[in-house]
């Protein structure tokens, strides 16, 4: 019996925590009649699927295992039932229940996904009409429920915005979408391609109106076959992804969904633009751009090499030129207008006499098909250029970074002396396309002359606007790198040149002084024939391979260079004084080709941040560097701030506060000195990491610290809920550029408020304190977390090319990444990251006063950013789960840590049924989530659902853990009654898929 343990009864301690009631009757009957029609449809899929691959005993337990985790399902029979049932269970039927659950949420998943999809297109089609005027809508500053381009610029029509200042936000307007490899995407790539496959199936069963029943049928048939081979593929990762792997993933949703939406995302942005504001100029075609840090993030990873990176530029180079190629070839063949019947541009017919003159064989090839046919041929001279193009960067991508460079920007030598397909592509370089621009500039002559005759091409307009948004490098590349690299290179450098007194000796004013003089003289720094450690070697030839990369992509393929755990001037000067080594910063033009940004992550380095940067953009060198950049017509500063390690430092309450602080400074600071602000987000995809939604997230932002402009990460866990469907994407993309153009025209003075401001500053002060009591101050937190969480299973997940832990895998607080951190106590149903401490401060100040009770309700109702605190607190109270929290502690915690632990589960236990009470009363509302009953309903069928899987790990946990302690142990005992002994790697097998299961059932990871 996997559960079998002599006198332990798992359901003896209740505990009357679980915030999972009955569906709730309040949620929007629409969303309600959509979830009741597919969940029926799921249910059915999944049952079909038990009956036909488990034995039938084994397909009725897990079905009845089901039926008890149903919400309806009495609260008093849950908790014994489903014990009950996974005491019978032997390890083959837990591992199959795992399983079982775990496809039911990932099933559950694309049915919501499409549900969202659905009130999108809703949204879209009951805008044919202009919104009538309503008195009682409130405030831009207030509004919480995300907003279409068309209803944003009516609601601005209405309120007066002079089109002068709108106009002039759209002109600046940047948003940069940033996607990670992490936190860590745990579904397989293949497994991701069976949900699209059977997301496409369920989305034409659900458009089946036009069908026939025999059709209807047929497609009924293929979804239960496609899920049925899904239940047949292995969730599990096989092998630990190499960072290409990454790559791949992450890059697949360009593939799939994002260059053709952001085109659309274009027009609906112009259409809305024109009904509203007429006269007003729509923004550049690229107001919205993508960056990666996958391949190019090597903070902590050691597997990211220089040679990594430069493979992952040529790679996204191979996807762009190989969409343009199909095309352009699409192009050719619609646009067959005959000089006969057309008029042509004087400049398209010049350009084909030069093409004519460097592709003579193309002329030879195509002339007498398309003599009369001239944007067809153009074509086909494009064509030849993008496909020599690709040819070359495939030879690029094999020869790598050092291999040998001409000089010019986008030109190399010959590679090879093969000559097959490629000796005209050496011989005369420039027949390739060597930058975007090129490219970009033969569709616009043909565009040209087509208007001036009068005709329009949506798909070339089309493509041009993909040129502008993608280039040729798809997504910028963000260097990261962590400052004690630079650091210890740069000791190491300065004890080779025997400087009177190193590097590492140096005070941080004489590191100033010595960085900034060194940066203005033209001398070399590094000696070319000096060898290094292996960790310097490798950080002088990321500045190298930055600079090859910006000679054959252009500056746009990485321009930015990120530095974690920024706490100092030099550590940014560091960075400058390398680059310039390597060719990015050029001292006599006083030019960088390079944005050096620092990341403020630790609450200490929040509250220093604004220091540090009043003490560079006085400097006037490095100010002058800053004004170089040809992004703004004003010099531009970018700052990142890290809410991971923030939180894991201080609290979510603290961590906020001191994020909403350090913005307000900054702009002002930025604003004194004439540098606009650029301020990246450094959010994950949980709300312990700075996660949850995105609008209100932005609108909560302090006023006059956005100006159009703002820079996120999309982390690796939650691109499958935003960018899978086409729709989908274009929502969550609608709904973030309307967030900024709403924050950065509305001017709220609430920020400014002393009062608030002094009262946040109080409740940050005391939930630190609290946090840190117990997090960094109990001596038994770590083998608590350790313990009771399955922390070292989530480890061994092949799910990473990056290692949980940093300094060489010590296990303490201090070494643990904020991911697994997060992943952890959201696994065990803790989620103590997101909201503890929360409570105690709320109390304590209450305690003080039990009049400000009146003023936290008006600060929710008045104040976005206090506003979006509470939400979020709310939302993840509404996932924890302390009764089967409570079930992790007592069945995992080791017998002689047991008093210890107790103390701290009612520690955790005491704050959450404060805080969890504070926010009701702060709300208004009589249960977490009434204000949102679409998520509240979302989140109680998750809550009851997923409670098998719960005990199920916790099972399979203490099994896998005592046979880690002692030799296998024989099974005797269980059902079945065979006397298998099970192998450690079988019950980590059923460990890990009970961690998959929970993460889709959450939809969270870290």
């Amino acid at each position: 019996m996997i559960m079998a343990r002599p006198g332990f009864n798992p359901a003896s301690t209740p505990l009357p925590m679980r915030p999972s009631d009955p569906l709730a009757t309040s949620a929007s009957p629409r969303v309600r009649r959509l979830l009741g029609e597919r969940l029926e449809l799921v249910e059915e899929l999944w049952q079909t699927v038990l009956r036909s691959e488990c034995p039938p005993e084994q397909a009725e337990r897990l079905m009845r295992l089901k039926q008890l985790s149903d919400p309806e399902a009495p609260q008093s029979e849950t908790t014994a039932g489903i014990v009950s049932l996974i005491r019978e269970m032997d390890l083959a039927e837990a591992i199959a229940a795992a399983r079982a659950f775990s496809l039911y949420f990932q099933l559950v998943n694309i049915l919501e996904q499409h549900i969202e999809e659905d009130s999108y297109l809703d949204s879209l089609s009951d805008q044919s009409e202009p919104l009538p005027a309503d008195p009682f809508q409130p405030p831009l500053a207030s509004q919480v429920e995300p907003a279409t381009f068309r209803q944003l610029f009516e609601r601005l029509r209405g309120l007066n915005v002079p089109p002068a200042r709108l106009e002039g936000l759209l002109h600046n307007l940047d948003l940069r979408l940033v996607f990670t490899a992490h936190p860590t995407e745990i579904v397989r790539h293949t497994v991701r391609h069976k949900q699209r496959r059977v997301a496409h199936l369920i989305q034409r069963i659900e458009q089946a109106d036009g069908l026939s029943l025999d059709d209807t049928l047929v497609i009924r048939r293929q979804l239960e076959e496609e899920i049925r081979l899904w239940w047949r593929t292995d969730e599990l990762h096989q092998f630990k992804p190499t960072v290409l792997d990454e790559v791949d993933y992450a890059l697949h949703y360009f593939q799939q969904v994002l260059f053709d939406a952001m085109p659309q995302l274009r027009q609906r942005l112009r259409s809305a633009l024109s009904a509203s504001y007429p006269d007003v100029e729509p923004p550049r075609d690229a107001f919205c751009t993508f960056g990666s840090w996958v391949g190019s993030d090597r903070d902590g990873n050691p597997s990211v090499t220089p040679e990594i990176t430069w493979r992952t530029a040529c790679y996204q180079r191979q996807l762009m030129l190989e969409r343009y190629i199909r095309s352009v070839s699409e192009l050719r063949d619609q646009l067959s207008i005959s000089m006969q019947w057309s008029q042509v541009s004087p400049a398209l017919l010049e350009s084909l006499e030069m093409d004519r003159l460097r592709f003579p064989e193309i002329y030879e090839e195509r002339a007498a098909r398309y003599r009369l046919e001239p944007y067809r041929l153009k074509l086909s001279y494009t064509l030849r250029r993008l496909q020599l193009t690709h040819q070359r960067n495939q030879q690029l991508a094999e020869a790598g970074w050092e291999s040998p460079c001409d000089g010019h920007a986008g030109r190399v030598r010959p590679l090879s002396n093969d000559a097959s397909g490629l000796e005209g592509m050496n011989q005369s370089p420039e027949l390739h396309f060597s930058s975007a621009d090129e490219f970009r500039a033969s569709l616009e002559l043909i565009q040209e002359s087509l208007e001036a005759t009068g005709l329009s091409c949506e798909p070339l307009q089309t493509l041009i606007s993909q040129v502008h948004i993608f280039s040729f490098c798809l997504a910028s590349l963000d260097i990261r790198q962590e400052s004690t690299r630079h650091s210890d290179a740069i000791d190491e450098l300065s004890r080779y040149l025997q400087l009177p007194v190193p590097y590492a000796a140096m005070d941080e004013p004489q590191r100033i002084s010595w960085l900034l003089a060194e940066l203005q003289t033209r001398r070399p720094l590094l000696p070319p024939a000096a060898r290094w450690n292996e960790a310097t070697a490798e950080t002088f030839a990321v500045f190298r391979m930055l600079k090859r990369l910006q000679q054959e992509f252009g500056e746009r393929i990485c321009r930015t260079y990120v530095i974690s755990m920024s706490h100092t001037v030099s550590d940014l000067l560091e960075v400058l004084l390398l680059a310039k080594e390597a060719g990015l910063v050029d001292p006599q033009a006083q030019r960088a080709s390079l944005l050096v940004v620092p990341l403020f992550e630790t609450v200490e380095d929040l509250q220093g941040a604004p220091a540090v940067m009043e003490r560079l953009l006085s400097e006037p060198f490095y100010r002058r560097l800053v004004s170089s950049g040809a992004e703004s017509t004003q010099p531009l500063q970018e700052v990142m701030l890290g809410y991971s390690d923030s939180n894991k430092d201080s609290g979510f309450l603290s961590s906020n506060w001191e994020i909403h602080k350090s913005q307000i400074a900054l702009q002002r600071l930025a604003d004194s000195h004439q540098v606009a602000l650029r301020i990246f987000h450094g959010r994950g995809g949980s709300v312990g990491r700075g996660g949850g939604p995105a609008y209100q997230a932005i609108l909560a932002q302090p006023s006059g610290t956005l100006c159009g402009r703002i820079k996120i990460t999309e982390q690796g866990e939650v691109l499958a809920s935003k960018y899978s469907l086409p729709e989908l994407a274009l929502y969550n993309l609608e709904t973030v550029t309307t967030a900024v153009l709403q924050n950065s025209l509305v001017s709220t003075p609430v920020d400014d408020t002393p009062s608030w401001n002094a009262l946040m500053a109080r409740l940050a002060a005391r939930s630190r304190s609290h946090y840190r009591s117990l997090v960094h101050d109990n001596p038994e937190l770590v083998a608590f977390f350790q313990q009771v969480t399955p922390i070292e299973e989530i480890s061994k997940l092949q799910i990473s090319s990056r290692p949980a832990r940093r300094k060489g895998g010590a296990k303490d607080l201090s070494s643990l990444r904020a991911i697994p951190w997060v992943f952890g106590w959201t696994q065990s149903r803790f989620l103590l990251p997101s909201w503890f401490g929360v409570g105690a401060a709320l109390q304590e100040e209450l305690d003080q006063d039990g009049g400000q009770l009146e003023l936290l309700r008006l600060l929710y109702q008045r104040w976005p950013f206090f506003r979006m605190l509470i939400s979020k607190v709310e939302m993840t109270l509404a996932k924890v789960d302390l009764e089967l929290a409570h079930h992790y502690v007592q069945t995992l915690g080791r017998p002689e840590n047991r008093e210890a632990f107790e103390a701290i589960f009612e520690a955790i236990a005491a704050e959450f049924t404060l805080t969890r009470d504070l926010v009701l009363q702060i709300t208004g509302h009589t249960r977490l989530l009434d204000a949102d009953p679409a998520l509240q309903l979302a989140v109680d069928l998750r809550n009851r659902t997923i409670i098998p899987l719960g005990f199920l790990q916790v099972a399979l946990l203490r099994r896998l853990r005592e046979q880690n302690r002692q030799p296998p142990m024989s099974e005797a005992g269980t059902s079945d009654g065979d006397g298998r002994t099970y192998s450690r790697s079988e019950l980590l097998r059923g460990a890990l898929l009970t961690i998959n299961g929970i993460a889709a059932g959450l939809r969270n990871t870290g």
